[in-house]
């Protein structure tokens, strides 16, 4: 299934601003594996924004193409996104 796809069918509802119709921890279920098979996304997580839940996308490093490639919206949650790095295991 291509990854447009799976963000459809997760509730991907553009810039339209629709309220969100399911929890945001369903919607990241729903949608974290598409995110997270496109190179440079590397986590995603439900957070706050003021009084507003959204859901955070984080990137190793920002792009203009990776941008144009995320959702601005997620099943009615405004999408932030958060450039934290590469992301690895701790090692023991």
């Amino acid at each position: 299934m291509s990854i447009v796809m799976a963000l459809a069918l997760a509730g991907c509802s553009g810039g339209s601003g629709a309220p969100p119709s399911q929890p945001a921890v369903r919607v990241i279920e729903a949608s974290a594996d598409s995110l997270m098979a496109i190179p440079g996304v590397v986590g995603v997580y439900e957070g706050r924004s003021g009084q507003e839940t959204v859901i955070r996308i984080m990137l190793a490093a920002r792009s203009d193409s990776l941008v144009r490639r995320l959702p601005k919206r997620l099943g009615g949650y405004r999408v932030e996104l958060e450039v934290t790095g590469p992301i690895e295991p701790m090692r023991r």
